[in-house]
C-alpha cells in the first residue's frame, strides 16, 4: 500500500524496491490512496496489478464518506481520541481519515477474497496502515507489515504533535520495520511494549555508475536534491553558500516553478563567485545522468529533520561525498569516510566556515576518498543486498487464507 506510487511524484524511490518485489513474488498488488492524477502511471512488471482507491476531495465527498459510515466512524473516533488525547488538529484529521480508512479496508478485503498466500505491506505508518489494522481486527490471522520513515515516525514532524493511529497500528501489526537505527531507537524508546516487533531494514539504491573523478572546474560543484518545503531548509543552503569564501556552482534538483520563483525572490544579493542553477522537478533518471556525467564535489543537505534521504544514498553510490547536519538518521550515512557531518543548530556563517574547510581539505576531489564513499554505499545501501533481506522477512510473514467479504 502506497500513497501515490506508481502515479504522480513523491515516491519515485519505491521503484527500485518494487522491481525486487516483482522478481520475488508471483503477484504484487499496489493500492495507492492519495492520488489525484491517474493519467500517467509509471511502468510496472507484468505480475503487478494496481487497485485504485479514490480519496474524497470535495466537502461533499468528505461529508458523504462520513455519513455513509457514520456509526463505525463515531465508534473509531472515540477510540482513537481516547488513545491520542483530545486534540483539535487530530480531531479534524480523524474526521477525514477514519471514514477513508474504512473505504480502504473494504477494497483490501475484497482483494483478499481470492488471495492465496499473501502479506499486507503498508509502505508508510499512515491511513493505509490504520485501514489494514482494522481489517486485521476482524481477521487476526492476517499478517501485517508496516514500514516507517521519518515524517510518519517522529511526533515533532506532525502539526498535531503526534502521529495519528500509531497505537492502534503498532498493536495490530505483526512486524514494524524502520529504515534507520535512529528510527528504530526512537520507536523502541517511546513505545517499548512493541519493541519485540521492531526491526531495521535499510532502503537501498541500484549500482548505476561512478561520478567523474577528474576534470573538475575551478569552482566547487555542489548539488542538493529535495523539495522546497520549509523542513528542507533550502533557503539555509543558499545563505550558507553565500557566506562561503570559495567559488561555488550550486545545482538544485526539485521544487515546483512557483516555489523556485519565490525562493529566488527571497535571496539576498549573491556574491560574484556563487552561481545557482535551479533544475526544478525532474525525473530521477535526469538526476542520475547528471551525477554520472558531471564532476560533483558534494551533495549538501541541511534539513531540520530527516529519516535517511534516498538522495544521499544515490549520491554515495556514485562516490559523491555528502555534507549534512546531524538530524534524524543522517549520521548513519554521513560519516568521516563519506563526507562531513556537522552539529545541527550552527549559524549559517559557522556552517559556511565548516564547508570551506571541508572543500579546501581536498577530500572531495581525492580519488581514494571517493572510492571509499562508494564502498560504504555498497556495504550499507546496496539495493540488491538490502531488498533481498526485506524480501526474506516478508516471506516469513506470509500466510495462506481466503475469507468472505464484510
Amino acid at each position: 500500500m502506497t500513497q501515490k506510487y506508481p502515479f504522480e511524484s513523491g515516491e519515485e524511490f519505491l521503484a527500485t524496491e518494487l522491481t525486487h518485489l516483482e522478481q520475488a513474488f508471483d503477484r504484487v498488488i499496489i493500492i495507492p490512496t492519495a492520488v489525484r492524477d491517474f493519467s500517467h502511471p509509471r511502468p510496472t512488471g507484468k505480475n503487478t496489478q494496481i487497485r485504485i482507491v479514490k480519496n474524497p476531495e470535495s466537502a461533499k465527498g468528505i461529508a458523504t464518506a462520513f455519513i455513509s459510515r457514520f456509526f463505525q466512524t463515531l465508534s473509531l473516533l472515540g477510540s482513537e481520541l481516547n488513545k491520542s488525547g483530545w486534540n483539535l488538529k487530530l480531531l479534524k484529521y480523524y474526521f477525514y481519515h477514519i471514514p477513508f480508512a474504512l473505504q480502504i479496508k473494504s477494497v483490501i478485503s475484497k482483494e483478499l477474497e481470492s488471495a492465496g498466500e499473501f502479506v499486507l505491506y503498508s509502505y508508510w505508518m499512515d491511513t493505509n496502515a490504520f485501514a489494514s489494522s482494522l481489517l486485521k481486527k476482524d481477521s487476526p490471522e492476517i499478517k501485517l507489515v508496516v514500514k516507517s520513515h521519518g515524517g510518519d515516525l517522529y511526533n515533532e514532524r506532525q502539526p498535531s504533535g503526534g502521529v495519528a493511529f500509531r497505537e492502534t497500528v503498532y498493536a495490530a501489526a505483526d512486524s514494524l520495520i524502520f529504515i534507520s537505527e535512529h528510527g528504530y531507537n526512537y520507536a523502541s524508546k517511546h513505545y517499548p511494549k512493541y519493541s519485540s516487533k521492531m526491526k531495521v531494514f535499510r532502503l537501498g539504491v541500484e549500482d548505476s555508475a561512478t561520478s567523474p573523478k577528474s576534470n573538475f572546474p575551478q569552482a566547487f560543484q555542489i548539488v542538493s536534491c529535495s523539495s522546497l518545503i520549509p523542513l528542507k531548509r533550502v533557503n539555509l543552503i543558499a545563505e550558507v553558500l553565500n557566506n562561503c569564501r570559495v567559488p561555488i556552482c550550486w545545482t538544485h534538483f526539485g521544487g515546483e516553478d512557483s516555489a523556485i520563483s519565490a525562493m529566488n525572490n527571497s535571496l539576498p544579493k549573491l556574491r560574484n563567485d556563487l552561481e545557482i542553477k535551479w533544475k526544478g522537478k525532474v525525473k530521477n533518471e535526469e538526476v542520475q545522468s547528471f551525477y554520472a556525467n558531471q564532476p560533483i564535489d558534494l551533495l549538501i543537505n541541511l534539513s531540520s529533520s530527516e529519516g535517511i534521504p534516498v538522495s544521499m544514498m544515490e549520491a554515495i553510490s556514485f562516490g559523491i561525498p555528502v555534507f549534512a547536519n546531524a538530524v534524524g538518521g543522517i549520521s548513519e550515512v554521513v560519516k568521516s569516510e563519506t563526507g562531513e557531518l556537522i552539529p545541527d543548530g550552527l549559524s549559517s556563517k559557522e556552517i559556511a566556515s565548516r564547508l570551506d574547510q571541508f572543500l579546501l581539505s581536498g577530500k572531495t576531489r581525492n580519488e581514494d576518498f571517493r572510492n571509499g564513499v562508494r564502498q560504504f554505499w555498497f556495504q550499507n545501501y546496496s539495493a540488491e543486498q538490502n531488498h533481498q533481506m526485506l524480501i526474506a522477512h516478508l516471506n516469513t510473514q506470509a500466510f495462506t487464507r481466503s475469507f468472505p467479504t464484510e
